[in-house]
């Protein structure tokens, strides 16, 4: 292709090269709007939304943030500039004449173009405010019947003819399945929040290395053009397996290369599975692949994933070696080497000086299938640097074999349809879900590890007992089957509270939210398998086990619908009762809270359980909780009081300096300054403080036998340890959220009661 870049854009007007990119760059960048308009048309502008940014002499700098589509343009047209494209589209109304059409018909306005010396992508932006599905049959339809003209026109300004990619970019715009076949069939590459995100992401850490990973996924299998396509290598065997041993310059090898980042997150590709690349460990590579002169010995692992042979020519007559020496003809075609190990070195190569002069070895096996680079991925990296938990659940389903056990199994199937609920455009989880690299809960409040644990925990698959499998409700025949039967289903009842009480549903992604996150989910499927236990005739999954998703969500409608509305009218103080559980028991504990809802409209809906939960939760309950506590604390500060003065003597204030700790005293004179109500610092003790006055080695003695519940405690700490536990029970009972006290706790504070009441009926008798 012509290089010079200035006769370029003489031949097609509106294109920006070299410096002019650069200015471009930093007006795209910005988030807002900004003019300098005359001060008197103040209150004009000031109605139109802009805001004043400063006030000059008979000026005025307003600014507002721009609107949605222009901000995925210029987030766009960014992110092909900072991957090195050479020429970018100038302004937003960049037109392209359509070569071969009517000379009436007018130049296609484009939103975006960026063409480098191989390729050339053609952008269409489409954003909404707010997350909804749009159809975009229209638009693909439009674009298809100008692709061919488009693709003629840019061949006719660039004599090498550049590859013309058309690719569509969307911002929270839920694609429908018709759409994404659409695009598919007409050769039309598309891009979601997801995927935007994370080439944003890589971008920022690789920088324009990066477009080698987009071009990767626009060019699949098309010729990289211009690359030298042979090598000198070794071949051989390793475990029934093709390997080919060679060495390449890095910049060479980056262009058939392909990392399979999961954090892009792709449903339709098999065996995505390396963790997103960390920028610290580029740079301490990059700077020692510098300081070694570009050596970094340690083999890059990729494979060829094709279905042809490669060629291989060998250099001499044949021996009885295992290994043969000859030249490597590489497929030289877009994403023909997937990386399994080593990208960190291969990245590191392209932001050192030896990017194009220095030399990787490379280790490259032939046609292994998607299944073993995954195995041999987590061989590797089990080896190294641990896998995230996360990872390790992605991966789970394609390690999974026809002879793998009844538990590996059901961990797997739970795995894949926590993916599936996760990635399907069609499922009310989409984009939800926050992969390893993801920061920020408030975009994606829920993760991968706590979706597959909340189907386990449902049981709506089944369970594993004793090494045997027993199905759930959504199990039925087989694997295959049943993940796409629960996916579904599963997606369609989360749908009811998305639909039915979309307010609640948004607020999780903000602070005090509790239906989208990782335990209202849980809970969800909890009462979900509990409602459908509910309309069971006969053992668990013989009635229902046939039955479709519609039809499985659609009999449990009327027991759900009561909870849909109670989120519907929710008010903040509502959700309280949803806080204050952590740790495995949480997704029990609000499961049992959804069900008493359900039951208030339905008392015959009475899961196993849920009463007991109701009666620990009742206000009769909580009430003769506090009043035991309420007198507990009482005869605990009387006797605590007559044993100190009758220790220290109660003339005075001995007994409360002697007897107190320091730094007891010292805090409770704190509260006493700062109390609106005033009072001695004796009366703002709490409950703990009096164990540590009775656990004071000089006053221990005094209050052994008072204090002492379990004889057979030979430790001081265990002797008190019941005070302890009247304090954890106190702060649940009087907490505005989790309030809850159990049978067993009211038995205890009835006997701690008796204890103390009678220590305090032996004091008042002294």
């Amino acid at each position: 292709m012509n290089s010079d870049a200035e006769d370029l854009t003489e031949e097609l007007p509106g294109l920006v090269t070299g410096a002019d990119i650069q200015r471009e760059l930093r007006k795209r960048r910005r988030a807002f709007l900004e003019r300098t308009v005359p001060a008197a048309q103040e209150d004009c502008y000031i109605a139109e939304g802009w805001q004043i940014v400063r006030r000059n002499k008979r000026t005025i700098r307003i600014r507002k943030p721009k609107p949605q589509g222009q901000m995925l343009e210029d987030e766009v047209w960014t992110l092909l500039a900072r991957m090195g494209f050479q020429q970018l589209s100038g302004g937003r109304q960049f037109r392209i004449p359509l070569s071969g059409m009517d000379p009436t018909v007018p130049p296609k306005q484009v939103d975006v173009l960026a063409i480098d010396g191989e390729t050339a992508v053609v952008v269409e932006c489409k954003a909404s405010q707010n997350s909804r599905a749009r159809s975009l049959q229209k638009d693909l339809n439009e674009t298809r019947g100008l692709q061919d003209s488009i693709r003629q026109s840019i061949h006719d300004w660039f004599p090498d003819r550049p590859r013309v990619c058309f690719l569509y970019v969307t911002r929270n715009i839920r694609w429908s399945r018709n759409d994404v076949e659409r695009a598919k069939a007409h050769h039309i590459s598309t891009i979601t929040d997801r995927q935007l995100d994370y080439y944003s992401r890589l971008v920022n850490i690789i920088g324009p290395a990066s477009r080698h990973q987009l071009q990767a996924d626009l060019l699949q299998d098309s010729p990289v053009q211009g690359l030298r396509g042979t090598v000198p290598a070794l071949r051989g065997t390793f475990g029934g397996k093709t390997f080919y041993q060679f060495a390449i310059e890095p910049d060479r090898l980056l262009k058939l290369c392909y990392v399979s980042h999961r954090a892009k997150i792709d449903a339709a590709a098999v065996g995505t599975y390396q963790r997103l690349l960390r920028k610290k460990r580029l740079r301490d590579i990059a700077g020692h692949i510098n300081q070694t002169g570009g050596i970094f010995p340690t083999n890059i692992v990729v494979n060829f994933r094709h279905s042809r042979r490669l060629r291989f020519d060998i250099a001499g007559p044949t021996s009885d070696e295992p290994t043969t020496l000859g030249t490597l003809h590489l497929p030289n075609t877009y994403k023909c080497a997937w990386v399994i190990d080593g990208q960190h070195r291969l990245y590191g190569f392209s932001l050192s000086e030896w990017g194009r002069r220095g030399r990787v070895p490379v280790l490259a096996f032939e046609g292994l299938d998607p299944l073993e680079e995954v195995k041999l991925f987590v061989d590797i990296n089990s080896k190294q640097v641990r896998v995230p938990r996360s990872l390790l659940v992605e991966l789970e389903p394609e390690l999974t074999t026809e002879d793998s056990s009844p538990e590996v199994m059901l961990r797997s199937l739970q795995s894949q349809i926590a993916l599936d609920l996760s990635e399907n455009l069609d499922s009310p989880l989409f984009d939800l879900v926050a992969t390893e690299w993801d920061t920020d809960g408030k975009t994606r409040p829920l993760t991968l590890p706590e979706l597959a644990t909340a189907i386990s925990g449902s049981r709506l698959v089944g369970q594993v007992r004793g090494g045997v499998f027993y199905p759930g409700y959504l199990y039925q025949r087989d694997y295959d089957t049943t993940r796409s039967r629960a996916s579904a289903t599963i997606g369609k009842f989360i749908h009811l509270f998305g639909e039915g009480a979309p307010q609640q549903w948004e607020k999780a992604r903000s602070a005090g939210g509790f239906l989208c996150t990782n335990r209202g989910v849980a809970a969800l499927l909890r009462l979900f398998h509990a409602a459908l236990q509910h309309n069971d005739s006969g053992a668990e999954g013989a009635g229902l086990g046939q039955l479709s998703a519609d039809a499985l969500v659609g009999s449990v409608n009327t027991l759900v619908e009561p909870v849909v509305g109670w989120f519907a009218g929710a008010s903040d103080v509502d959700l309280n009762r949803f806080k204050g559980h952590y740790g495995s028991g949480a997704a029990l504990a609000y499961g049992f809270e959804l069900m008493a809802i359900a039951h208030e409209a339905n008392s015959e809906f009475n899961p196993s359980g849920l009463e007991e939960h109701i009666r620990q939760h009742s206000d009769q309950a909580l009430g003769y909780a506090r009043e035991l506590i309420a007198e507990i604390e009482d005869c605990i500060r009387m006797v605590t009081f007559s044993i100190l003065k009758s220790q220290y003597g109660s003339d005075g204030n001995d007994w409360w300096r002697l007897g107190v700790p320091q730094g007891v005293r010292g805090n409770a004179a704190q509260k006493a300054e700062v109390s609106e109500e005033g009072g001695e610092p004796h009366q703002f003790l709490e409950l703990l403080d009096y164990k540590r006055i009775a656990e004071l080695p000089r006053n221990w003695r005094s209050f052994e036998s008072s204090w002492t519940f379990d004889r057979s405690a030979r430790s001081k700490s265990k002797r008190l340890a019941w005070m302890d536990r009247l304090n954890m029970i106190r702060n649940r009972v009087f907490h505005s959220g989790r309030r809850i006290v159990t049978s067993e706790e009211i038995s205890f504070l009835e006997d701690v009661w008796q204890h103390v009441e009678t220590k305090r009926k032996d004091a008042v008798k002294q």
